[in-house]
């Protein structure tokens, strides 16, 4: 988990990282000056290249902006995405917190604006934030819903006051219950990220990719402001490659185990259940709970949840990440394949 490693990762959707120390302090001179050329360039040598914590700076050069929900209450996080419209890239912080990342559109950075509210939220649309998988003296940075392809068709974070914004008219809020008709998206109105669900949903019915590919132009016409081909043609190569890897989920629910495993577990009734269940509900990079409760709500015996759990534990399936405290039980994510 190296700046060298990283650098050219991120430098393929545009983004220009930054080296910085364990304390998050950029190690190079003017780095908010850095574009992916010039990051491409320091990547190479030897004082930069071992770094195990980087960043980005938000704003027009990354065109990324990030809600910084400063507290480790998923709650709060959740609150946020509905008054400002979901994001499908979110990350962990190395302290537990969350950075959910939106298409920049003139945001300022602005600590802490909803004072008034007491909400621990601050707009990133400058300076430093540091990625995944960065290591620093808090911990380590993780993305826990989307990946790094995401960053193409991230949206324009909503309902923010035009205080926030170096100059524009206020945005409306979100209205999740009544979504923008797709006749009146156009850049900025979440255009990308709605191609690309309703594609991923229509892709477990098409061929090949020339038929996605012909599909996405339609739909794309029907856009108050249609696409860039190569705009959409970038959202079909990423759809059809999760697609033919067999891992689109979109509109897809379950959980599939390989015949090894389960020929493993078969008798371990309740582990296996336990397992297919935490599959079925939660994607390669959630995080989750697996409370006791759980064992009254399925009608198991009391011991068998935590034998279950634990089961998985030392299988190397899951791994606690946070422990439990009052009210909150403790936090899991699946161990890395």
């Amino acid at each position: 988990m190296t700046f060298a490693r990283w650098q050219p990762r991120y430098a393929e959707h545009g983004v220009a990282l930054i080296p910085c120390s364990p304390e998050k302090r950029p190690l190079v001179e003017h780095p908010q000056l850095f574009g992916c050329r010039g990051s491409t360039e320091i990547a190479a040598k030897p004082k930069f290249a071992n770094a195990t914590a980087f960043g980005f700076y938000a704003g027009p050069r990354s065109r990324l902006t990030v809600l910084d929900v400063d507290t480790t209450d998923e709650r709060v996080l959740r609150d946020a995405m509905d008054r400002h419209g979901p994001t499908p890239l979110i990350t962990r912080t190395g302290s537990g917190k969350f950075h959910a990342l939106y298409r920049h559109s003139g945001e300022k950075r602005s600590i802490r604006p909803w004072k008034a509210q007491d909400l621990p939220i601050d707009v990133l649309g400058a300076g430093l934030a540091i990625v995944p998988p960065s290591v620093t003296a808090n911990g380590n940075y993780q993305i826990i819903e989307g990946s790094l392809d995401d960053l193409r068709r991230l949206p324009v974070m909503r309902g923010l006051d035009a205080g926030l914004y170096y100059s524009r008219k206020p945005s409306p809020s979100p209205t999740p219950s009544s979504p923008k008709p797709w006749a009146e998206m156009r850049e900025g109105s979440g255009r990308n990220y709605k191609m690309f669900a309703h594609l991923g949903r229509e892709a477990h019915h098409c061929d090949d990719f020339e038929q996605l590919l012909d599909r996405a132009k339609t739909l794309n016409e029907e856009f108050a402001e249609p696409m860039a081909e190569a705009e959409i043609t970038g959202i079909v190569r990423s759809i059809w490659k999760y697609t033919s890897e067999g891992r689109n989920r979109f509109g897809q629910h379950g959980s599939w185990l390989p015949k090894a495993d389960v020929d493993a577990l078969i008798a371990e009734p309740f582990t296996l259940a336990l397992l297919d269940h935490l599959q079925a509900h939660n994607g390669r990079d959630s995080t989750f709970w697996i409370a006791d409760g759980l064992a009254d709500v399925w009608g198991w015996p009391r011991r068998k949840l935590p034998e279950a759990r634990e089961r998985l534990i030392k299988a190397g399936r899951i791994i606690r990440i946070g422990r439990p405290r009052p009210g909150h039980p403790a936090l899991y994510r699946w161990h890395a394949p």
